[in-house]
């Protein structure tokens, strides 16, 4: 891949996907297309539901933090129901309407979501979209929860605020954008490392000098992201 560079943020599809909450597969399937046969058995090609942010070359697939937002706001429309292909069709009317190849990472999009979101799937006929009531119970109940701990400058996301206290983030200005401690700096994966090496948060908190509820916050996250408990 290209050099990650410090403003972008860099993942993989299997750390953003645990992020996110969705299955590696499908990912890689927005970011690259993929070949299906219809029903004559004729093979059919559909592109990569956005332009990546590092060009996908044969060392792998990976994902800038603006690439993240967006398969964040994605994931939802998907696992409401909304079939792939009206997930398209918005995100093309969506990227000429805001004039953005990250249309759901801007904050044009956080700030006017509402009638955006109903301009784009204006004729839209998924049944999920009309099952809510209206495309305004969709856009409430399902895209607005997934903008949720997005902080903005310019008109682009810039950092994710990753639990309810405020305590972690990823910045991609920061480690890449790897989750971490906001106060310290120390991702939240290395601060699990170090409890499951040091055998306590105490012997942690102590080696690094950092609040043992910030320790705990962090390893709850990584908790939640692997589904393992971290002693």
């Amino acid at each position: 891949m290209q050099n990650p560079a410090l403003g972008i943020g860099v993942y993989t599809v299997p750390e953003a996907s645990k992020m996110i909450g969705m299955q590696n597969q499908s990912l890689y399937r927005w970011l690259r297309g993929y070949a299906w046969k219809d029903r004559s058995q004729n093979i059919r090609i559909s592109d990569p539901l956005w332009a990546a942010q590092y060009e996908i070359s044969d060392d792998g697939v990976f994902l800038g933090f603006r690439d993240l937002v967006e398969a964040r706001v994605v994931n939802a429309l998907i696992k409401l129901g909304v079939g792939l292909p009206t997930v398209r069709v918005c995100l093309d009317r969506a990227q000429d309407l805001i004039g953005s190849d990250h249309p759901l990472s801007t904050k044009q999009f956080k700030t006017d979501g509402k009638s955006i979101f109903l301009e784009i799937t204006e004729g839209v006929k998924e049944p999920e979209l009309v099952n809510l009531k209206t495309r305004q119970g969709v856009f409430n109940t399902v895209v607005a929860p997934s903008l949720s701990g997005l902080e903005f400058d310019d008109d682009a996301a810039s950092r994710w605020l990753l639990n309810p206290k405020k305590t972690l983030v990823a910045d991609p200005e920061r480690s890449f954008g790897q989750p971490l401690i906001a106060e310290h700096g120390i991702t939240t994966a290395a601060v699990a490392r170090a409890v499951q090496s040091e055998g306590s948060i105490d012997a942690v908190a102590e080696l690094y000098e950092i609040k043992k509820s910030l320790i705990k916050d962090a390893i709850l996250y990584e908790s939640q992201l692997t589904g393992r408990s971290i002693h």
